[in-house]
């Protein structure tokens, strides 16, 4: 109906302003947004029919200066029904809290994280009531990754709907109603997970079967609450979007033991003059390691014909907060800020070598750079990866692979930061 032209702000960032091109009117729309009781930026003021840009712009610093002129940094609108969430209020004992937690929270490094985040949390709904308690406890990992989703689904114009409280989000656009389950994989309770990979062979033994049982166990658990059951998920594609956390860095490695475990299948490549870079396809029956034993293509289980597609990042971290917060001049702006890693190119099997000047004004980062989407071929629900355009999506089907990806898919990247010397 319209395209956001340009955007504005006051000196205390209190109220916002965009211009719209209107598409159906072929004129121009101003709209004044300022925060309410919790938070939220929503309409105080606004005007349409406008002819030109020009005049547009106008009207624009008119109304936002007659909307300053008290010093107001809140517009209440009188129908809000929860309090605001002040996510980074303490609410739990230190020694509860996670290492990762207190250094976002004391670290002026992570100052544009730790405000982008208490930004998002404001508009962030939370329908069990014990969002931000796990938040600053041993559910840190878990949380931010929901709330990553969230920022997610808001960039790929999605419309959340907070109505339910299982599975996590209930999101629709163009007609078309998506449920999504969130899920983490975790340090083990009972038993000592292996070590992190020091070379290329030990992570290649663990990617074989260590991790297929890692990424199965929080998967095969989320099958079983059978949330296609549900009224209002009943019909509707249903995704799980999963996470590994359970060692400091191993989402930089894992990734490729899901879509093994997924599909039932791997990759793998040989090289020769005469026919090039030939791809491979394994079919894999079980994961076995040490006492414990699973099926391997969890697609194939029973009642997973209701799960539409999995969706995997490996970016939900503190260091993707801060270059997104950075980007968006929130915290510390004296930072020299470095995202460094492997990324595939225009749909390509390479890993090419990258680093990228976050500080620098061309650098542009989006959340859905990283997530990858693999489809079910025994889908009941298929997922139309048209609701998800510039992310990687993975498909199998007949033994064979087939994807499509953006231009730019980091495949694994570290952020890098100090403060600016210049």
């Amino acid at each position: 109906m319209s395209d956001e032209i340009e955007w504005y702000s006051n000196e205390n960032n209190a109220i916002l302003g965009t211009i719209l091109a209107d598409n159906i009117d072929n004129d121009f729309v101003v709209v004044i947004l300022g925060r309410d009781e919790v938070g939220v930026f929503r309409w105080i003021d606004g005007l349409v029919g406008i002819n030109s840009i020009d005049e547009a712009r106008g009207t624009l610093i008119e109304k936002i200066g007659l909307q300053s002129a008290s010093g107001a940094e809140e517009f209440p609108q009188g129908v809000i029904t929860r309090n605001k969430h002040l996510i980074f209020e303490p609410i739990v004992t230190e020694d509860k809290m996670l290492e990762d937690y207190k250094l976002l929270v004391s670290s002026e490094f992570f100052s544009p994280a730790k405000v982008l985040i208490q930004e998002i949390a404001y508009s962030f709904e939370d329908p069990d009531g014990n969002y931000i308690e796990q938040f600053q406890s041993a559910g840190f990992n878990a949380r931010l990754w929901e709330l990553y989703l969230y920022a997610l689904f808001h960039e790929m114009d999605f419309m959340i709907n907070r109505e339910f409280n299982a599975p996590d989000y209930v999101i629709e656009k163009v007609g078309v109603r998506l449920c999504i389950e969130a899920v983490t994989v975790n340090p083990s309770q009972h038993v000592v997970d292996e070590v992190e990979p020091s070379t290329t062979e030990d992570m290649d033994r663990l990617l074989f079967d260590y991790m297929p049982i890692k990424y199965g166990s929080p998967l095969y658990s989320k099958l079983q609450k059978k949330y296609w059951e549900k009224e209002h998920v009943g019909g509707h594609p249903l995704l799980i979007a999963i996470h590994d956390f359970h060692q400091k860095d191993s989402m930089m490695w894992s990734r490729k033991a899901l879509e093994a475990y997924l599909f039932g299948a791997r990759r793998t490549y040989t090289f020769t003059p005469e026919s090039g870079l030939c791809e491979n396809i394994d079919i894999i029956e079980e994961h076995r390691w040490n006492e414990k034993v699973i099926p391997s293509n969890f697609f194939s289980q029973p009642n997973s014909e209701n799960i539409s597609a999995v969706i995997h990042s490996n970016q939900a971290t503190i260091g993707k907060f801060l270059r997104m917060g950075y980007l968006a001049e929130f915290g510390r702006q004296d930072l020299d800020i470095k995202f460094v890693g492997q990324a595939i190119y225009d749909n390509n099997q390479a890993h090419i070598d990258f680093e990228k000047d976050v500080s620098s004004e061309e650098y542009e980062e989006f959340w859905k750079d990283s997530i990858t989407i693999y489809h079910n071929p025994s889908a009941l629900c298929p997922l139309d990866y048209n609701l998800f355009p510039n992310v990687a999506h993975v498909f199998f089907s007949e033994g064979k692979f087939s994807s499509i990806k953006p231009q730019f898919y980091p495949v694994r990247g570290r952020t890098y930061y100090r403060v600016n010397e210049i």
